[in-house]
């Protein structure tokens, strides 16, 4: 696929490599802490799409271009610049693709708990002195030799930023009180739809999981997610049969069926009007490589960096 334009990651396409400098991870309490430096000479993925919430801080270095892209949230180009803060909420697929320079950064992995399981606010560029402050600090000790007082310093500044998170980003939200799903409730949907695109996912069922009646229930996931229950159900089937038409040679009716389509004529229309040619002639088009079977070259090799836990802005 030499020549061709890359744009965000779409959930499809293998991710481009990474290429970090330095990597430092440690867990202050239920906080996750991630400090790393990463070189953008080439074009490079970052993504997200966690069970718990994802705060990462800019500390500084040169990103020439950024695009990056919310699920349900603000996305287009950005600059970053030192202090500038990324939230991305639990549940919510996100994408960037940066080049040019290097990034330094600190990621957070914010339980939802910790935040009375409110459904934050996707962010870009969003600002707080004191989250910056901190995480700069944590960097700066992770970085260092370590050793007594060096982890006693960073429990202290985690157990201050614990109480600044809980402070800050934990709003009066109650329960019922509003048409609204929990960050738990959005992660436990995302994963049943997720992991099983096959099975039956009415509104009653999907509904049921979180405990809603179906008409409450439909709004909530709308205001969640930007789509309605079944649009989002369609795009996530269609997506892991894309996944499985770049990954091998399972004919196309068995693919189908494997992503919960009745019949072959239905995910036939369904995939061309999502990605513009149907199924056959997308799998040869995307891997203009490939053998005589439709089957790429470098099938097996390529490995997908979404399964490894590395920093991401």
């Amino acid at each position: 696929m030499s020549g061709q334009a890359w744009g965000v990651w779409d959930g499809i396409r293998p991710l481009r490599p990474r290429a970090l400098i330095a990597r430092r991870e440690t867990a202050i309490g239920p906080i996750g802490v991630v400090a790393a430096t990463e070189r953008l000479d080439r074009p490079t993925d970052w993504t997200f799409e966690e069970a718990h919430h994802t705060i990462v801080v800019h500390l500084g270095g040169r990103i020439d271009r950024l695009m990056c892209e919310f699920a349900v949230g603000p996305s287009g180009p950005v600059q970053p610049e030192r202090g500038d803060i990324w939230i991305i909420p639990a549940a919510c697929r996100y994408a960037a693709l940066a080049e040019g320079g290097r990034a330094e950064f600190v990621e957070l992995r914010v339980p939802t708990a910790l935040v009375g399981d409110v459904p934050l606010a996707a962010r870009v560029r969003h600002r707080d002195d004191f989250l910056f402050g901190s995480a700069a600090r944590l960097a700066e000790l992770l970085r260092g030799p370590g050793g007594g007082l060096a982890d006693m310093a960073a429990h202290a500044v985690g157990d201050a930023l614990h109480l600044h998170l809980r402070a800050r980003y934990r709003p009066g939200f109650r329960h019922g009180a509003r048409r609204t799903l929990s960050a738990s409730q959005r992660a436990a949907l995302v994963a049943a739809i997720r992991d099983e695109p096959d099975a039956r996912h009415s509104l009653d069922t999907l509904a049921a999981l979180v405990g809603m009646d179906v008409r409450r229930f439909t709004g909530a996931f709308r205001e969640a997610f930007g789509v309605t229950p079944w649009q989002y159900v369609l795009r996530a089937r269609l997506d892991a049969a894309a996944r499985m038409l770049r990954a091998g040679d399972d004919p196309v009716t068995e693919i189908a069926l494997a992503t919960g389509f009745a019949t072959p004529s239905h995910f036939a229309t369904a995939f061309a009007r999502r990605f513009g040619a149907p199924p056959s002639s997308w799998r040869r088009a995307t891997w203009p490589d490939a053998g005589a079977g439709g089957v790429p070259v470098a099938a097996g090799r390529e490995e997908s960096l979404r399964s490894v836990h590395a920093p991401h802005l």
